[in-house]
């Protein structure tokens, strides 16, 4: 069995001594399985980062990395499961008979991606949106931040930091990309959401203000950047998950030296036997 483990936005393969899917290679590496990870710009926008996820799964299965002669399943969290939707669209134009991966890719699982975009991605891009009271503060301080406008990015853009990948995050960008690309009929789709922890905190104390934020603005109960109505898309898995975002990937923000709460690794369990049945 192949399964390629796609991460999101600001997210890598292994930094620090810190992999950005905590332990899930190894664990998943017991079914038995060929398990590989690549890593894609962490900034770049939806269509950079997908041709980037396909020249790495191209040479993963030409070097031996994956099994050549089986199919893979692509498990991608956040930002990932676009990246992976848009790498196998039937109307991806940089698809060739050459370079296609819908022949080779049975399955993508989506974990909290914001199908549908996030209000977080609108305030953090300084999208026009309804403010609230208790969260002017943070639209403040970006705007602060990004004062200058194109001056901010041009800084950013030299310093290899593009902020065009949390544009295609936004709820206008993604309603957009909808439209535009289909799922492959070859490929079977399914997806998984994080409604937040159980308990007093439904979220790390660094997700909290965000939590709130997309609470008050969708009404939906959310991992803290992702509403669960964003991340349902086709083959959606209502046994939602008691998580935040990070504690989706094995990392529990408020505890970070402490092994996770939360049993994510038995979830990548259901994700692959599900994926595999299929």
């Amino acid at each position: 069995m192949n399964i390629i483990l796609a991460h999101g936005i600001l997210g890598f393969r292994a930094k620090f001594g810190i992999e950005y899917f905590n332990g899930v290679r190894e664990h998943l590496e017991q079914w038995p399985a060929q398990v590989f990870v690549p890593e894609v710009s962490a900034t770049e926008g939806i269509e950079a980062r997908s041709e980037q996820l396909r020249e790495a799964v191209l040479k993963a299965f030409a070097d031996g990395t994956l099994n050549p002669d089986e199919p893979a399943h692509l498990i991608a969290h956040s930002m990932g499961g676009l990246d992976g939707r848009y790498l196998l669209s039937p109307a991806n134009p940089h698809t060739t008979r050459e370079n296609d991966l819908a022949g080779r890719i049975a399955s993508l699982t989506t974990i909290s991606t914001p199908h549908r975009g996030s209000p977080t991605a609108d305030l953090l891009a300084l999208e026009p949106v309804e403010e609230f009271a208790a969260h002017h503060h943070l639209r403040a301080l970006l705007e602060g931040l990004l004062a200058g406008g194109d001056l901010a990015a041009h800084l950013l853009g030299h310093l290899g930091i593009s902020l065009d990948g949390l544009k295609d995050l936004t709820t206008e960008s993604t309603a957009r990309f909808n439209r535009a690309t289909p799922n492959n009929p070859r490929v079977r789709y399914f997806s998984v959401a994080g409604r937040g922890r159980d308990g007093a905190s439904p979220t790390s104390i660094v997700l909290l203000p965000f939590h709130e934020y997309i609470t008050r603005r969708t009404g939906q109960p959310n991992d803290g950047l992702v509403a669960v109505a964003s991340a349902q898309w086709d083959g959606f898995d209502p046994n939602v998950w008691p998580a935040d975002h990070a504690d989706e990937i094995g990392h529990d923000l408020d505890r970070l030296l402490e092994a996770p709460r939360f049993d994510y690794l038995a979830r990548y369990d259901e994700i692959v036997r599900r994926a595999a049945s299929a």
